[in-house]
């Protein structure tokens, strides 16, 4: 069910990116969208260590190839969110404003790594300054709006699957009282 909830966030990333493409000179201010990359922020909770690991860094190989067109760039900064997700998910509680803040923090970190490894690679030239103003903070802004899209699919998902579980649970003990 999450491997499905994050494949169709990817899905809808892309047509949105279809719908407002970038610049790819970067002489104008865009955004980027990060729904498919919230949902496995939001799903990352529900693993334990190796297997948060291996979820991010499979879909950070998906997005590598699909969508950015690089090789592990995403693998690593998605790997090092899931990192920061292990450290952070024993403070956090599943409380929607803690999720917001969560995705977009992450996005935050995920954003710069990237940026301080292209930088580094010499990939892009331009400063922080720029990269903020023309790329992060319209992506921040409207990626917000995304987040808590995402936010409550995921509460409705969690809910369902919980309201599932107690009635598989409840024909259970039915079905014991009548071998009784």
């Amino acid at each position: 069910m999450n491997i499905l909830f994050v494949f169709v966030s990817f899905l809808i990333d892309g047509i949105i990116m279809a719908l407002f493409p970038a610049d790819s000179a970067m002489q104008s201010v865009f955004f980027v969208s990060n729904l498919g990359f919230c949902a496995m922020v939001l799903t990352l909770k529900e693993y334990e260590s190796i297997n948060a690991y291996l979820f991010a860094i499979c879909w950070g190989i998906f997005y590598d190839y699909f969508y950015a067109g690089t090789f592990l760039v995403y693998a690593i900064a998605f790997a090092f969110i899931a990192f920061l997700m292990q450290l952070w998910s024993k403070h956090v509680t599943d409380t929607i404003l803690e999720s917001l803040i969560i995705c977009i923090s992450t996005l935050f970190v995920k954003d710069c790594v990237v940026y301080f490894y292209m930088r580094f690679q010499s990939v892009i030239q331009m400063d922080i300054a720029t990269w903020f103003l023309r790329r992060e903070f319209l992506t921040i802004l409207m990626n917000i709006l995304l987040v808590i899209l995402a936010v409550g699919i995921i509460h409705l998902k969690n809910d369902y699957l919980k309201r599932r579980e107690l009635r598989i649970r409840k024909e259970e003990k039915i079905e014991w009282m009548k071998l009784r």
